[in-house]
């Protein structure tokens, strides 16, 4: 005789933390191209356009930039590593921990080679 059995609670471990990233960067990046759409829409006028290049040369949006950039290398790599996972050996139990972790590593290190000229001009 089956028993029911109430579902587990999620446990963290780097395949949910990834997977749970990767929702957060889905997220972010349409919310991202809903107001850069709204932005370049709203750039009718001389004036409106003149105010708008005067934000971008702030330090504040140079930092919203670096963070775009880590969440689109976020996004982009982690979906690799899910297309491996879906279509190849990376999604074995004994790989698995040891893959995401080398997709953060390679993420962590292509935002640093990607955010440094970014952030020439920031200082």
């Amino acid at each position: 005789m089956a028993y029911y059995r109430p579902p587990a609670k999620y446990r963290w471990h780097a395949g949910f933390a990834a997977w749970l990233l990767h929702r957060i960067t889905g997220l972010l990046l349409i919310l991202y191209l809903f107001i850069h759409e709204w932005v370049i829409a709203s750039l009718q006028s001389p004036a409106s356009f003149n105010s708008a290049m005067a934000f971008l040369a702030t330090p504040l949006f140079k930092l919203s930039e670096i963070a775009l950039w880590a969440v689109v290398v976020y996004h982009a790599l982690n979906g690799i590593r899910v297309i491996l996972v879906n279509f190849s050996k990376a999604g074995e139990r004994t790989n698995y921990n040891n893959n995401v972790w080398v997709f953060w590593i390679i993420a962590a290190i292509l935002f640093v080679v990607g955010a440094i000229p970014m952030s020439i001009g920031l200082l």
